[in-house]
């Protein structure tokens, strides 16, 4: 039995993360907002430090928490603001890169839906999540949004909730491909394909090489064989689908 105050809200057809999230918000007439995963849930009182954050910071759009596992280790709070070469890398690459220069690249800040509070007048007035993404890099776009429409964004390290899930790279092909292409959507929505040709050809490349080295090393590699056959099809997948789709918006 749910507490008389919980209101449960039932979409009549699976929208989808995002648009789910867009409804909840569209019930709600609370100044801030938090939002949470379903693996994720607070680990202490948020509601009297994040109202004192808010009120004294009148530009203040969305705060992002501290999020961590079982051991208390963090899971992954925030991402920094993509560019082409973030893409260009892949994940793991992008990733060892952040935390080798992070100290002289000052990115922009992006905060993970997961666990984090948001202005209810904020959220309204960019039009809340961008449904024209799935899942992935939606809580991105929305942190650049944020930030182009002039309010701020940041990380609130004393304010702790628990996330199961937080930080997993993209391991199957399917949500390789899924976060390829959110992420082209996404650098082509806010202007970040200054060279898009240059880009797609960089991709083709380094698809290419990945998935010949693969076909010519890979059962020495991975032992497992239906794991083999999932990265070769996700290579040939993602090289159809730069070498097809990306760049047609130029």
């Amino acid at each position: 039995m749910l507490p008389n105050k919980v209101r449960v809200i039932r979409n009549s057809e699976n929208r989808g993360y995002v648009a789910s999230v867009n409804i909840g918000f569209s019930h709600l007439k609370e100044d801030v907002i938090i939002l949470f995963d379903s693996d994720a849930y607070p680990l202490m009182d948020l509601t009297q430090s994040l109202a004192k954050l808010f009120a004294t910071n009148s530009q203040l759009g969305a705060v992002g928490f501290k999020l961590v596992d079982e051991q208390g280790q963090p899971t992954g709070s925030y991402s920094t603001e993509p560019n082409g070469l973030s893409l260009l890398l892949g994940q793991q690459l992008s990733a060892l890169y952040n935390s080798k220069f992070k100290h002289t690249r000052e990115a922009p800040l992006c905060l993970h839906s997961c666990g984090m509070a948001v202005r209810r007048i904020a959220f309204e007035e960019i039009g809340g999540f961008d449904e024209g993404f799935d899942f992935l890099d939606a809580d991105i776009d929305f942190s650049m949004r944020l930030r182009a429409a002039g309010w701020h964004v940041q990380i609130e390290p004393s304010l702790v909730a628990y996330h199961k899930g937080g930080g997993s790279f993209q391991t199957t092909a399917k949500r390789v491909l899924r976060h390829h292409r959110n992420r082209w959507r996404l650098l082509a929505k806010h202007g970040h394909l200054s060279l898009p040709w240059l880009l797609k050809a960089g991709l083709v490349t380094r698809h290419a090489l990945e998935y010949s080295f693969l076909r010519i090393l890979g059962k020495v590699i991975i032992k497992d064989p239906a794991t083999l056959k999932d990265k070769l099809y996700g290579r040939r997948q993602l090289l159809n689908e730069v070498w097809s789709s990306y760049g047609n918006e130029y």
